[in-house]
Order: structure tokens, then C-alpha cells, then sequence
């Protein structure tokens, strides 16, 4: 007779329900089912006195599924929820309580408490309900996508914009498979899915089994579904019927566009298509114009950042640059340039590829195209004679644009463009790499825009942050009684705990001195240095701003600008009487920035003084120095991840390692003065590099606590005979494992 993978159940049942009942419920084909699930489905026990039938014998608690945070989510890896069909109820330093259907699973028992270095503890919920609780916390499994996306295909009514003439399509079995009415139905999905889910691109990815379907939503890629490798030959082809591509060139790059209209609603798509070892490989960049707000206060400028935009608007002639990765909103912010200058009197001409949004009156668009001849540099030839006031060019891509750019701002027009560089002041030495004279360019530059885009938090589940729990590259440049935030998920952020995004911006002014600098040829650094005590803040400095207003978290800045590396940490920023944050400028010479001009007493960077280049940094101001350097070799990428923070937070440095390979290279280039080595890795063994440590005259006496999960006695012996410092067993204790850290110090300072 068949068994059900719950058979453990039955006895607990059997006594609850009538004679044969349970004989009848087997199910009939080899194929396990769930008891528990077969009974409450067919309404035969109410599942509150099953869960108190189960929870008298176990002796277990009922679980209350409510209690489940984000922060308990982010405790417990997906994988593992999902695997062994568990939610964290409550977490605490030492001990992991979780809901669970199965309380015999004693895998899952080991497994938990090996990732997360804690007691596991149980309680008994539902599968249905855990499942249920389980999508809500961690979002629908991928596998689940397609089928839950074609289901809900009513409520989009998706038709396709021609935008040309259709292309011969002689390709006839190719064309067949995607013009089928599945193929047809899961394109209309996917695009109307990645529309409403506020995607700004739909990546298509095929592998050897499978095609992946991923979305970026405000900045960061999600993944939303798999396809069967078998459909996403078709789908991919469909994709390149309706924007104009070649279907069976599969060998070589291409770019199309289509337009779309969801519910009425019309949005231009641009199609990149990449040949890759498995398939090809397509991007859909989303340009939704109506969601798109071309104005200065929407991209979440400070006022102060907003009015020195206009006022370089104000320049009757020169070159403005916008300059940032790509995808970090260089256009919409030379878009929303426009319109904040835009007027009937103005003759205002741009040359783009692709021209993303319309803009509309008094705004002259035109179209690069290359096949044709059309390029940037030759557009913009033709555009000096239409007489224009204003000329936006999409992007300076070579040296031949880049000087007829810089001749017509010579010559009486204010030019608008962007430019790849990573921050303000190396956009001069990147405009020098591509041969223009430095002379021109400091006569021609009247400022340069550099720009990230930060996620919002999501204002309806954000909680507060302890400034003692950041990282210490951090603690220096915040005030220790600011108000932070964090990200915590909730339904109305797909459980992201963002929502939105804005930006973050560093303007370099060009003034008289900067000008000299540009023309003379000086190095990126110095004109840093100059524009630091010309009153610029840099795209750290901008988003912490934002983050000591509440606006995004620390873990976000982080994502997104770099720290500091400065020798000296500036002050943390103050908060004045009015409530507005002082934010230091951090350079490779120390804290800069001018006094306020009278007339502007709310200006930022009120009130802070020139500090020498050789003045030594006060005591209270340094950086603590780490308590030590410690290498955390471990390939479990969970629990490695939680004892980083955790050591982190008693202050200690930091370097990681993932393989026994890698510890010995870590160990060469950064010289720890402790080893947490866990023994079962991949390639090498912690025993063999716990050898090999001995046996070089350099890390002979380098500590080494072994971490294992075997806690036996000859596995312990072995370790120590090899010359181990100490050995802890899995799962430990956080205070254990920093007492023996700090005992293993104790010895070390002794010892010198």
C-alpha cells in the first residue's frame, strides 16, 4: 500500500477519524502525497484541531506565522526556507525558533543551525499556511512565474504600435513558432508583467536548460521567471519579429525598437539582442513616457543642488556634461534641462540615439541614424546651421564630436551631453584621453553634472537603524545621534523595502581658478581638490545627505557610492538649529569647504573652515583602528556572511575567503593576525591548509581557530595535532567564538 510523505502523521490522525477513512485516503499511484494536506482539503479535521491533536503529542508550541519579520526572512536563506518548508518566527542572539510542518526533520534541524550558527528550535504550523506565509515574506518562486503571469493575462490588453513598414519574413518555421498563440500570449504577459511591475528593462537570458527571464526595478535585477529552453527559442524570436529584427541571424548583434500600448497606454521598447554561448541573449529597454516626470524637483534634488543646476543653465554659451554609468539617469536629467529652460523664444535642437521621450513644443528632436550616414558628428554639423540656441547631443562618443561640441560652445551656443566617467573631475582627464587640447576644454566647460541614482525607502515599512550597528568605515562620517533608517519589506515594495528612486548628484563648477587648472593640463586630483574648496560635495557626501534626511539607508549608499578613503575622516555631519544637516567635505588633504555667504545663511556647508593640508587630525577625530585583522575562511556563504557582521561589530578587520585555495592567497596578501578556518571546504581541505601554515616559517605561529561541524574527539585531536590554536564547534555561540578571539589576542600581546 502507497505511503504518504508525511507518514509519520497517520498515527496522530488515525485515532481522529472514522474506521477505513485513513486506508481510503492512500493515494493510488506511487507518487507520495501529503496526509496533512488530503485532510484538510477534504475538510475531514478543522485544521486548529489538528495543529492541537499534533502539537499535545509533540509537545510543540503552536506557531503564530504573524510574528514573521523581514528580519527574521533575512536570517533564514530562501533555499533553505523553501527546501525544508520553514519560516523564522523569532530570532534572538543564540536561538532560531521556526515554524515547521514536520517536526522529525532532524536534517533540517542540522542543517539550520549549521547556517545560521544558532539553536533551532520548533514550532508546528499548516503547509498550506507556511507555503502561504512563505511567498509573502521571500515573493513567488521563479518556477511558479509563468503559470501565475498567463493566469492574470486578462486584465492587460496589450497591441502592438507599427513603427514601419513590416520586414519580409521568409524564415518560415522560425516564424511559425512565434507567431504561435502561446508564444504570442507569453510575450503580451511578460511585457505587461514588466510594465506594471515598474521595470525599466527586461532581461532575457539563455542557458543550456533554460531561459531566464529577469526585471530591473528601480536599479536592482529581480528575477521573475524560467522558461523551458524548448519556448524560449520562440519567445526570443517573437521578440525580434514585432521590433523589426532579423530572426534568423542569430550570429551577430541587433538593435530594434517597437511600441506598445498597455490598456491604452502607448510605451516605446528598444530591443538589444547579443549572441552568448548558450542562445542569444535579449535586453528590452521600458520607456514609459507616461511615467516619466521631466522636471528638476522630481529627480529628489536638494534645493541647493537644483539652484546651482539653473544657474549654470544660465550660461549663454559652454559645454555642460552630464556624466555617470549608464543607466544612472544622465538623459532625464539633460531632459529635465531643457525643460526647466525651455521657451518660445529659444531654439532649443538635440541629436539622440535613441530619442527616449518626446519632449514636445518649441523642442526639436533628431534621430541619429548611422546606417544612414546620420551620426552625432554629422547631425551636429547640420544643426549649427538651424540657427540653434541651445544643442543637446545624446552623447560624446569619439574625439570628432567631441570637438565640434566644444567649437560651436566657442562660438555663442550653450551644448548639452553626457559623457561615461565615474565622477566630475575626471571628466576633463577623459576628455583628454580622447585628444582634445586641455586649453579648449577649460575655455569651453562651464560645469559637469555627475550622477547616481539611489532607491527610496519605502515609507510604509521602513524602521529605525542604531547608528552603534553600522559597519566602522562608517561610524566616522555619521553624527552619533542622527535618525537613520533601514529597509524592511513589506507587500507594497515586493517585499524590497524601496520604492522609487532619486538622485544623487556632484556638480563641479567651473570658476576662474578651476579654469586655469582644466587649461594648464593638472591631474583629476587636483581639480578635485580645488573644487572641494570651491563648495562641491561629492556623490558620497550628496547621498548621505539624503540618508540623514531619512530618504534611503545606509546600506543603499553604500551600493552605490564609495567611502572615503581619505587618511583623515572628516567630521560627522551636524545638525544645526534649523534642522538642516552639515555635511564636511573629505579629500586626500582633510576637511574643506568655504563659509556661507552672508546673503544665504541656509546654506549648507555654513560655518566650516579651511583646514591646513598638514594640520594633524584631531584625537576624537581619527577612525578607531580595527582591533585586529582576521581572514574568515568559510564556503557557506550564509553563515560566512553572518559572522562577518558580527565580527565587524566588535571591531575587528575583516578579509574572507571562500575555498582553502584562496585562504592561502589571502593569507600572502594581507598578513592576518588571526585565521578562522572551517574545515570542510571545496578544492583544499582546512586540514591541508592548516598544514601547509605550519609549514611555512612565516605563518608558523599564525593563530588558527579551527571551526568544524564534527564536534568528535578524534577529529578535535587531528586538528590540534596539526597545530591548530583552538578548535569550536559548530553551531557556537557569538560570545564564545569572541571570548576565544579575544583570549587568542590576549596571548599574541603577551607573547611580543
Amino acid at each position: 500500500m502507497s505511503r504518504f510523505n508525511d507518514e509519520w502523521l497517520a498515527s496522530v490522525i488515525a485515532p481522529l477519524l472514522d474506521e477505513g477513512v485513513l486506508e481510503r485516503l492512500r493515494p493510488e499511484d506511487t507518487d507520495p502525497e501529503s496526509l496533512w494536506e488530503r485532510v484538510i482539503a477534504e475538510g475531514l479535521i478543522p485544521e486548529a484541531e489538528l495543529l492541537s491533536a499534533l502539537s499535545a503529542r509533540c509537545r510543540l508550541p503552536i506557531a503564530d506565522l504573524d510574528t514573521a519579520t523581514a528580519e527574521m526572512r533575512d536570517t533564514l536563506p530562501e533555499a533553505l526556507a523553501r527546501r525544508y518548508g520553514v519560516i523564522a518566527v523569532r530570532v534572538t542572539e543564540s536561538v532560531l525558533e521556526i515554524a515547521t510542518a514536520n517536526p522529525f526533520d532532524l536534517g533540517a534541524e542540522q542543517s539550520l543551525a549549521f547556517a545560521t550558527g544558532r539553536e533551532v528550535r520548533m514550532a508546528l504550523a499548516s503547509p498550506p499556511r507556511i507555503r502561504e506565509r512563505l511567498d509573502e515574506l521571500y515573493g513567488v518562486p521563479v518556477g511558479e512565474g509563468v503559470s501565475k503571469l498567463i493566469d492574470g493575462m486578462h486584465d492587460f490588453e496589450i497591441t502592438t504600435i507599427d513603427d514601419a513598414d513590416d520586414e519580409d519574413q521568409d524564415h518560415e518555421l522560425a516564424a511559425q513558432e512565434a507567431s504561435s498563440r502561446p508564444i504570442v500570449k507569453l510575450v503580451d504577459v511578460l511585457l505587461a508583467d514588466g510594465i506594471t511591475s515598474r521595470a525599466s528593462d527586461i532581461h532575457i537570458e539563455s542557458g543550456e536548460k533554460s531561459v531566464t527571464v529577469r526585471y530591473r526595478i528601480d536599479g536592482v535585477l529581480r528575477q521573475a521567471m524560467t522558461i523551458p529552453r524548448k519556448a524560449g527559442v520562440p519567445l526570443i524570436s517573437r521578440i525580434k519579429i514585432i521590433s523589426g529584427l532579423d530572426i534568423a541571424d542569430r550570429l551577430r548583434p541587433q538593435d530594434g525598437r517597437a511600441g506598445v500600448a498597455v490598456n491604452g497606454q502607448p510605451v516605446d521598447l528598444r530591443i538589444s539582442t547579443l549572441p552568448a554561448t548558450h542562445g542569444e541573449k535579449v535586453v528590452i529597454r521600458i520607456l514609459n513616457t507616461q511615467s516619466t516626470m521631466l522636471e528638476l524637483p522630481a529627480l529628489g534634488l536638494f534645493e541647493d543642488e537644483q539652484r546651482t543646476i539653473t544657474d549654470l543653465l544660465g550660461n549663454k554659451e559652454g559645454v555642460i556634461l552630464c556624466t555617470g554609468p549608464t543607466g544612472s539617469g544622465k538623459t532625464t536629467t539633460l531632459y529635465a534641462c531643457l525643460r526647466t529652460i525651455q521657451a518660445e523664444g529659444i531654439n532649443i535642437v538635440t541629436v539622440e540615439d535613441p530619442v527616449e521621450y518626446k519632449l514636445g513644443k518649441n523642442i526639436v528632436q533628431v534621430q541619429v541614424n548611422e546606417r544612414q550616414g546620420l551620426t552625432f558628428a554629422a547631425a551636429l554639423r547640420s544643426i549649427l546651421r538651424q540657427d540653434p540656441d541651445i544643442v543637446l547631443v545624446g552623447e560624446i562618443r569619439d574625439i570628432e564630436t567631441a570637438q565640434i561640441a566644444v567649437q560651436a560652445s566657442l562660438t555663442g551656443h550653450l551644448v548639452l551631453s553626457t559623457l561615461h566617467t565615474n565622477d566630475a573631475p575626471n571628466t576633463v582627464t577623459r576628455l583628454v584621453d580622447m585628444g582634445l587640447e586641455a586649453f579648449k576644454i577649460g575655455a569651453a566647460l562651464r560645469g559637469v553634472i555627475a550622477q547616481r541614482l539611489m532607491r527610496r525607502l519605502c515609507p510604509n515599512c521602513r524602521t529605525k537603524e542604531d547608528v552603534a550597528t553600522l559597519p566602522p568605515r562608517i561610524r566616522p562620517f555619521v553624527p552619533p545621534d542622527a535618525t537613520l533608517w533601514r529597509a524592511t519589506g513589506c507587500t507594497k515594495c515586493t517585499q524590497t523595502g524601496y520604492r522609487g528612486r532619486f538622485s544623487i548628484v556632484e556638480i563641479l563648477v567651473i570658476t576662474p581658478e578651476i579654469e586655469r587648472l582644466v587649461g594648464g593640463g593638472a591631474p583629476a586630483a587636483q581639480i578635485a581638490r580645488a573644487g572641494l574648496a570651491e563648495g562641491m560635495l561629492t556623490l558620497f557626501q550628496s547621498g548621505l545627505r539624503h540618508v540623514l534626511e531619512g530618504h534611503s539607508s545606509i546600506d543603499e549608499l553604500l551600493r552605490v557610492a564609495d567611502v572615503p578613503s581619505s587618511a583623515k575622516a572628516p567630521k560627522a555631519p551636524s545638525i544645526t538649529s534649523s534642522g538642516q544637516h552639515q555635511v564636511p567635505v573629505a579629500s586626500g588633504t582633510g576637511v574643506v569647504a568655504p563659509p556661507a555667504p552672508p546673503s544665504s545663511p541656509e546654506t549648507l556647508l555654513e560655518g566650516l573652515e579651511l583646514v591646513d593640508e598638514h594640520e594633524p587630525p584631531d584625537v576624537g577625530e581619527a577612525a578607531t583602528p580595527p582591533r585586529a585583522t582576521i581572514l574568515l575562511v568559510e564556503d557557506e556563504d550564509s553563515l560566512r556572511r553572518v559572522m562577518r557582521d558580527l565580527l565587524e561589530q566588535e571591531g575587528y578587520a575583516i578579509c574572507e575567503a571562500r575555498d582553502g585555495a584562496e585562504a592561502l592567497e589571502q593569507v600572502d596578501r594581507h598578513a592576518p593576525d588571526i585565521v578562522l578556518l572551517d574545515l570542510n571546504l571545496p578544492n583544499v581541505d582546512g586540514y591541508t591548509v592548516l598544514a601547509q601554515l605550519r609549514s611555512r616559517p612565516a605563518t608558523r605561529d599564525l593563530p588558527v581557530l579551527v571551526l568544524s561541524a564534527r564536534g568528535d574527539e578524534d577529529n578535535e585531536v587531528r586538528v590540534l595535532r596539526l597545530g591548530a590554536t583552538d578548535f569550536l564547534t559548530k553551531p557556537f555561540r557569538p560570545r564564545a567564538l569572541s571570548a576565544r578571539l579575544e583570549a587568542t589576542l590576549e596571548r599574541l600581546r603577551a607573547a611580543e
